[in-house]
């Protein structure tokens, strides 16, 4: 125990737990890049969490049921968004747990080889490194700026299904006759092709009725809207 001490063996351990920590999160900072990427292009995204929110939103309008609060909605989903089996915000607790750590240590460190007799350079290491790990940690939390990135990355979301998304569902779901009124009165010509691209994507031609067929993965979160919905 002495032998560790006095060859800086708390300085190594706070300079591990710092390493860890900056880390941790670059991972978190990579995860939401790369969820604010596919956010960008939600509607054709092929991440698993924008397509997720996308079929779950889509599903809800279809069973006639809507979403009256898209905030909620959104939250609900990001806070349950696992990264190697655990949540974002764990990890990020993770990493506030280790930088608590570090300052213990090396505080507690710096605290015991003082009571302990050592010689001053060890006492001075064990604090100085604590304070440089921190300050390093604290840099490092202001170049990859998380909490706003996760801000930016709910914004985004809401923007696409509060402002684009949701309108298109209720009007196809709630107000399909009043949106072939407008198609008709506004978009359609007679005595020449119209050019002009139909409103309701999913009604641009008349087709032959079949049987709906949905697959697995609809099938479950249809049940999964239902069982919430009853409750």
């Amino acid at each position: 125990m002495l032998w560790f001490l006095e060859h800086y063996g708390i300085a190594y351990v706070v300079a591990a737990l710092c390493l860890l920590e900056v880390v941790i999160k670059g991972m978190v900072h990579r995860t939401y890049c790369r969820l604010e990427r596919a956010a960008g292009n939600i509607g054709k995204s092929k991440h698993r969490l924008m397509k997720a929110l996308r079929v779950k939103f889509d599903t809800c309008y279809q069973l006639k049921i809507g979403v009256p609060n898209v905030e909620i909605f959104v939250e609900k989903y990001l806070r349950h968004y696992r990264v190697f089996g655990l949540y974002l915000q764990t990890w990020e607790s993770v990493c506030n747990l280790f930088m608590l750590l570090t300052m213990l240590i090396s505080l507690g460190g710096g605290i015991f080889t003082l009571y302990l007799g050592m010689a001053q350079e060890v006492v001075f290491i064990s604090l100085g490194c604590g304070i440089a790990g921190n300050g390093i940690i604290l840099l490092f939390d202001c170049l990859y700026g998380i909490n706003n990135k996760r801000e930016l990355l709910r914004v985004d979301i809401l923007d696409f299904l509060e402002n684009i998304y949701k309108p298109r569902l209720e009007n196809e779901t709630f107000h399909s006759q009043m949106l072939e009124e407008y198609q008709q009165e506004y978009f359609e010509e007679t005595g020449r092709e119209s050019k002009v691209v139909s409103l309701n994507s999913r009604e641009e031609e008349k087709v032959p009725e079949y049987p709906i067929e949905f697959t697995k993965e609809e099938e479950e979160v249809i049940r999964d809207v239902i069982r919430e919905y009853m409750g």
